[in-house]
């Protein structure tokens, strides 16, 4: 029984390592697609989970919602912050340039 637990708990680790790590690389590219619709540019390439929490996506499912932060710029100098928050991997919320948007 000890190992049935034991493989259950490897596999949810695993499958949560995998969903979090897709929906990472998923944030990275939209973060970039989004920069380059405003005409900014992505810094350090780089997307950081600032929250992760439980959430009902609108089937009624509960569904990981990942928080993000990233930062831009539109000129060398000065770095600015953005976030973008998705549901599974659904985004619902990015917010650039002051401006938050809904999605």
């Amino acid at each position: 029984m000890n190992g049935l637990l034991l493989l259950l708990l490897i596999s949810a680790l695993l499958w949560f390592w995998l969903d979090s790590r897709r929906a990472h690389e998923f944030a990275v590219g939209l973060c970039g697609h989004l920069c380059e619709q405003h005409a900014v540019v992505l810094l350090d390439e780089a997307v950081v989970l600032d929250k992760l929490r439980l959430r009902r996506n609108a089937d009624g499912r509960i569904v990981f919602e990942r928080s993000y932060r990233f930062e831009y710029s539109d000129d060398i100098a000065q770095r600015q912050h953005g976030t973008l928050v998705m549901l599974g991997l659904a985004p619902v919320e990015v917010s650039i340039r002051g401006q938050r948007t809904l999605l």
